[in-house]
């Protein structure tokens, strides 16, 4: 798999509440094991380079934007995975108040 389907199949097993331990570092899967999430649907996945993307996901509250890093080893099931994850509530449907 390339780093945009682990992206994306990853964050959707998360935001089901069922993260697959193939797509992440056991610390993401350490850091969410308390959240639960209600995404309504996953509405951009953007590459930012090799080892970075953005995922916008629609909840009832709006849109939140979460930047993901991945990780390459050749070891991994699937080559690539999520090392880290981090969200924030945006105002509109693509928006980050930092670059990376």
């Amino acid at each position: 798999m390339n780093g945009f389907e682990v992206c994306h199949k990853g964050m959707k097993t998360l935001f089901n509440n069922l993260p697959n331990s193939n797509f992440f570092n056991q610390s993401v899967l350490n850091d969410v094991k308390e959240v639960t999430f209600e995404i309504e649907k996953i509405s951009l996945i953007k590459m930012i380079g090799d080892y970075h993307c953005d995922v916008i996901a629609k909840d009832h509250k709006g849109h939140r934007g979460y930047r993901v890093k991945l990780e390459k080893n050749p070891s991994f099931t699937h080559y690539y995975r999520i090392a880290d994850v981090k969200g924030q509530k945006l105002s509109s449907s693509y928006q980050w108040k930092e670059q990376l």
